[in-house]
């Protein structure tokens, strides 16, 4: 139900880029500067704040620029909470070593949506009618978000030991089944565990891997289309052939998680997937308009590198706080702080930079390879500590640890 549910919401949020192909920005005759401000305003006010499918539908509407930065603003203020939520909501259902495979096809809906929207935009930019296609690309788009709303308002569970469906015994078992076990109140917050959080150095370093991914997961949605169209090709066949990668990169998120649970491993998973993207990137940056084959090879490599990871690293963050309150503050630093590459990634790929969008490429090829390092660097760094706690406090089995009082706990070991 969550993902179906994430998936309804990119689509809908998702289509600006396609939007864009399908001729929004000549009809509504704005700039490259007016354009920036249009995807600004989505992730500002997503940013600060954290019925997004009524201002999807609303954006079908606008006929001119001050009526599409409003609903992209409304956008981003109704979709804040869930970008950060539904990772930190699967996380109370599912062991450590489950919860790669989970999350990954919670955010692998991402590259999915865009798919979708790619190939659902190639459809509707052939209607002919009274209306421009973008509109009905808004329309057909954000109708669904609200209809299923309604499902989730009532079918979807608090927690594992709320779930309805669920007998008490089930119930009960759900609980107790999670390696961790934390005896602070489900309706309290535990500040000691949030300000460790907020002072937790692992919380920073995946802020920003999350940062270096962010710029390309709203680069690529915001852009693809104009990257491939630029190429050459229309603007239909543009909408098309974005939806491949992003098909590919679904089925690269599911693999890697489901060998980084079966490995218990997400740091080195993720650096390889990284340098993966970063040789896509270099592709794109370095080779002319005369080799667009290679670039769009590029393009394949670049967004099966940057999905995988960027679900990993949400998942990697996620498995290494002791505590449901220092959860969430370490989930609050990601989305925030790391959120805010999104605003880069808005101004960097004008269409003066057509046909090749090098300065966005090149900024997108540094920032991917430092995903890799800071990977390494913490994987490094994990690596000692547990070794530091086995050598002090014994080796430790598959038991619960109580993390109340946080991953300070002496049989709390890390996953790598």
């Amino acid at each position: 139900m969550l993902i179906h549910f994430f998936w309804k919401q990119l689509t809908g949020t998702g289509n600006i880029g396609n939007a864009k192909t399908a001729g929004l920005d000549t009809d509504l005759g704005l700039s490259d500067y007016q354009w920036s401000w249009v995807l600004y305003a989505f992730y500002i006010c997503y940013i600060v704040f954290e019925c997004w499918g009524a201002a999807a539908m609303c954006s079908g509407a606008v006929n001119t620029f001050a009526q599409l930065l409003a609903t992209r603003s409304l956008l981003g203020v109704f979709e804040a909470v869930f970008g950060c939520g539904a990772p930190y909501f699967l996380s109370l259902f599912y062991q450590r070593k489950e919860l790669g495979l989970r999350v990954s096809l919670l955010l692998g809906m991402s590259p999915v949506a865009n798919c979708f929207a790619s190939a659902l935009a190639y459809g509707i930019t052939h209607i002919k009618d009274s209306l421009e296609p973008w509109r009905y690309l808004f329309i057909i788009e954000g109708a669904p978000t609200v209809l299923f709303s309604v499902v989730v308002y009532f079918y979807l569970p608090d927690s594992p030991g709320t779930a309805k469906f669920l007998t008490e015994t089930e119930q009960t078992e759900a609980v107790e089944r999670l390696h961790e076990v934390d005896t602070t109140a489900k309706n309290k917050v535990r500040w000691s565990q949030v300000l460790s959080g907020l002072k937790d150095y692992k919380n920073w370093i995946h802020m920003s891997i999350h940062f270096c991914c962010n710029y390309s997961f709203a680069g690529l949605s915001n852009f693809l289309p104009s990257i491939i169209k630029a190429m050459g090709y229309t603007s239909i066949n543009a909408q098309g052939l974005s939806a491949p990668p992003y098909l590919v990169s679904f089925l690269c998120c599911v693999a890697a998680a489901f060998l980084s649970d079966r490995i218990a491993n997400r740091g080195g998973l993720i650096t390889f997937f990284a340098i993966l993207g970063t040789a896509g990137y270099l592709m794109l940056t370095c080779l002319d308009e005369t080799k667009n084959s290679a670039r769009y090879a590029g393009i394949w490599l670049a967004t099966c590198g940057i999905f995988p990871a960027l679900a990993l690293n949400i998942t990697w963050l996620l498995n290494n706080q002791g505590g449901e309150s220092k959860k969430g503050a370490g989930m609050a630093i990601l989305a925030v702080f790391g959120q805010t590459s999104s605003l880069v990634s808005s101004s960097v790929f004008p269409d003066a930079d057509a046909p090749l969008y090098t300065k966005g490429c090149a900024i997108g090829s540094a920032l991917t390879g430092c995903i890799a390092l800071l990977a390494v660097g913490l994987s490094v760094s994990l690596i000692r500590e547990n070794r530091r706690r086995d050598r002090l406090y014994g080796t430790v089995h598959d038991e619960r640890v109580d993390v109340t009082d946080g991953d300070s706990n002496v049989k709390f070991r890390y996953l790598i």
